[in-house]
């Protein structure tokens, strides 16, 4: 394999330079390349690099090719940029429109939305089919809040109503001042006028 023999001649200042980086590496990925560039100066074939540093020879060819075209900086270790999102700006603008809107406007039969109908509506909308919790991702990032409903209509009451209306049911539970009753009229009699039948 002709891949095999690739390797780097390195002046003695590079390979000062690129011993430090290794050595001060904060990041293991940015240290194995350092590493690779240096044991291939030192004659070792991509095998055994590979060996090492237990990676595929065909990762430690493109390093040292990457350090043979760009340099130190070819060794840099880039953001990986991860998978792409499956609710893509086209979905979040869908997800947006939706929530402007009543889903009764949208034709379906209930009024509040929820991540299960949202996920729904995106599929119809843009023909993506996510899970609840990637709707859920999508809504944070776009600064919306997600939460339950609250089971309450206090803030559709009229405070004043709702102030007499308290009074009303507290002057009908206070207890009204204490009337004296009649007490039942009873008769005491001494132990020696009872008269026990022979």
């Amino acid at each position: 394999m002709a891949a095999a023999r690739v390797f780097v001649r390195l002046r003695r200042r590079e390979r000062d330079r690129i011993a430090r980086n290794a050595a001060q590496a904060r990041d293991a990925r940015y240290r194995d390349r350092c590493r690779a560039v240096l044991w291939s100066d030192e004659g070792r074939s991509l095998g055994e690099i590979a060996g090492l540093l237990r990676v595929d020879p065909r990762t430690v060819g493109r390093w040292i090719q990457d350090y043979k075209r760009f340099g130190v900086k070819g060794l840099q270790v880039g953001k990986s940029p991860g998978r792409p999102r499956l609710i893509d700006t086209e979905g979040e603008a869908a997800l947006k429109e939706a929530l402007r809107h009543n889903p009764r406007d949208l034709g379906y039969g209930f009024s509040r939305w929820t991540l299960e109908t949202l996920s729904e509506y995106l599929y119809n909308a843009v023909h993506v089919q996510v899970s609840e919790d990637t709707v859920r991702k999508a809504l944070k990032r776009l600064d919306y809040r997600y939460g339950r409903p609250k089971l309450s209509l206090k803030h559709r009451q009229d405070r004043r109503a709702v102030r007499r209306a308290k009074r009303a049911r507290d002057a009908a539970l206070k207890k009204g001042r204490h009337t004296p009753t009649a007490a039942p009229s009873s008769t005491w009699t001494s132990a020696s006028s009872i008269s026990i039948p022979a």
